[in-house]
């Protein structure tokens, strides 16, 4: 079983993957041309695993399989280890949580909150590796798994495999030797399907972050992936981080915090600003400056796009919300959440309004103003401050100072997630400070009051993701309800709504059509009618309709 072979079809050979052996079977079944590589790909145990996610999230099971092979043939087999004496016979035991993690299945996942830069979570581990076991730690980008195997090879030495993103030969050779004896095997989501032999814990990085769920058909998360690997194969379960996410805990993850999570956070209330002001208060001008004479570094945050950032009333200085469902509406002549149009003020009904947010070309141009031209730059550049976006979290820490221009395009954005993510990435830009007396990060806002401030401020996210799960709950949103999106270019749309009718016991929204392609909505408890959708979308396939299923999507 799980070895790779060729195979006969239609003419050709192609690859497959040995699920199932039976002696002395008497069928149809063409013979294996040949063995392919010199070692399994999977086991019994990992194979449930991708039956499973072949199921949930309604894909072809060979599609899935490819998952877990290494992208060359592995040409040797793995060399084989014993294992060392565990604390029971099974090799999972049962550890104190002041010094490490439970290890099995007789507890739950661990949500262990805190800094992940903080080394103390990688030196829980090590009874897992003495006695024996080896560590998988799977991490959301290739920057972030090398800065974590620089930290766990101060604690492990030569026991550490960093898996490399390329090219496909150094990639295979990693996946060989994560075996080979008691090791700390860390990489990026690719890794998340690999079968790992006598493996005791996979520790997750960051598990809500989007980079840690595939975009393309299948849409795997590697959360629920693991979870059910664990339950599958009886390793244990850490997920570090921050902010674990609103899954996590609806799932009954046992949380530990390990320490605060961030620094000191300063809360400036842009409600205060004078019409006009420009993009950074005065009182944050003032502290960069500060910074600045004492030969520091400051990280500005913003969005990239002008649209998404905030927009206020210039008579009122309210936030430009959606006056219907209170959404976030920027630039937006309507809101993109339910379509309201949003041509006044929800507050006080004037049509007049002003950019709140900014973008990096246009707030470093400001910042060069106001500070000094030769001191701001890019993120990439070595100026004293640099401002940058969302992708170049991956990159940040070290910081004196670290500013979030514009909260409040995060907190009121039109996703059903946009608090959740909010948190997850502020969390991120007040985690690149420093700790330590003397620096601290400031959140630009107009909702000074707001429950995701407060939790900033306090450095205990849980509570406020309780209260995003209890809200979800009374709006009917994932987790506590299932959703799978159903996309098809849209000169391929006619075909879609025929057949997505055979898939009976759910509530069906749409279409909705964009620029990319048309789109509906399948919700309910969808676990009886995954089969029934299966055959709906293999039937479009078979048509030559390109379709996209994605279980449980991040944005509606």
């Amino acid at each position: 079983m799980g070895r790779l072979v060729r195979i006969p079809l239609g003419g050709r050979r192609v690859r497959g993957f040995v699920i199932e052996v039976e002696p002395n079977r008497r069928s149809s079944t063409k013979d294996i041309l040949a063995v392919s590589g010199g070692q399994p790909i999977f086991d019994a145990a990992l194979l449930q695993s991708l039956r499973w996610a072949s199921n949930y999230y309604v894909a072809p099971l060979s599609v899935v399989l490819e998952k877990a092979a290494p992208p060359t043939l592995p040409a040797e087999p793995r060399k084989p280890f014993r294992r060392a004496p565990g604390p029971d016979s099974s090799g999972f035991g049962e550890i104190d949580f002041t010094r490490s993690v439970a290890v099995g299945t007789r507890r739950p996942a661990l949500a262990w909150v805190g800094s992940w830069r903080d080394p103390d979570w990688l030196e829980s581990v090590r009874p897992v590796i003495d006695a024996g076991m080896n560590v998988l730690a799977i991490v959301p980008t290739v920057d972030e798994a090398g800065q974590v195997a620089g930290l766990a090879r101060g604690l492990y030495g030569d026991s550490v495999v960093l898996i490399p993103e390329d090219p496909g030969s150094a990639v295979t050779r990693a996946w060989e030797e994560s075996s080979s004896g008691s090791r700390l095997v860390i990489g990026t989501p690719r890794v998340a399907a690999w079968h790992i032999e006598s493996l005791g814990l996979v520790a997750v990085v960051e598990e809500g972050r989007r980079a840690m769920k595939d975009r393309q058909t299948p849409t795997i998360h590697v959360r629920d992936l693991i979870r059910t690997r664990s339950r599958f194969e009886g390793f244990g379960a850490m997920f570090v981080g921050p902010t674990p996410s609103v899954e996590l805990i609806a799932a009954g993850a046992e949380v530990h915090r390990a320490s605060r999570p961030w620094g000191l956070v300063e809360v400036v209330d842009r409600s205060d600003d004078p019409p006009g002001g420009g993009f950074i208060s005065e009182r944050t001008v003032t502290a960069i400056k500060s910074v600045l004479a004492a030969r520091g570094k400051t990280f500005v945050f913003t969005h990239r796009r002008a649209s998404d950032a905030s927009v206020r009333c210039a008579s009122c200085r309210a936030l430009r919300r959606c006056q219907k469902c209170g959404s976030h509406v920027g630039n937006h002549l309507s809101c993109r959440r339910c379509g309201t149009e949003a041509a006044r003020c929800a507050h006080c009904g004037a049509n007049r309004f002003e950019s709140m947010g900014s973008i990096p070309s246009r707030l470093i141009t400001e910042l060069g103003v106001r500070i000094d031209a030769e001191s701001v730059g890019e993120f990439e550049s070595d100026r004293p401050v640099v401002v940058g976006t969302e992708r170049d979290l991956a990159h940040v820490g070290g910081f004196d100072l670290a500013v979030a221009v514009d909260v409040d395009a995060l907190l009121f954005g039109h996703n059903y997630r946009a608090s959740e993510e909010a948190l997850r990435i502020v969390a991120r830009v007040v985690g690149s400070v420093r700790r330590g007396q003397g620096f601290r990060a400031i959140l630009q806002t107009s909702a000074p009051g707001s429950e995701l401030i407060a939790a900033l401020r306090r450095g205990d996210p849980v509570p406020y993701l309780e209260s995003v799960l209890a809200d979800r709950a009374r709006n009917g949103f994932p987790p506590v309800t299932e959703m799978v999106a159903i996309e098809v270019r849209n000169d391929q749309a006619d075909l879609a709504p025929s057949l997505l009718e055979e898939v009976a016991g759910s509530t069906i929204l749409g279409s909705v059509t964009s620029d990319i392609g048309t789109r509906w909505l399948i919700q309910g408890d969808l676990r009886s009618v995954k089969s029934e959708l299966r055959s709906a979308v293999q039937k479009m396939r078979d048509a030559n309709v390109t379709v996209r299923v994605d279980v449980d999507p991040i944005d509606l």
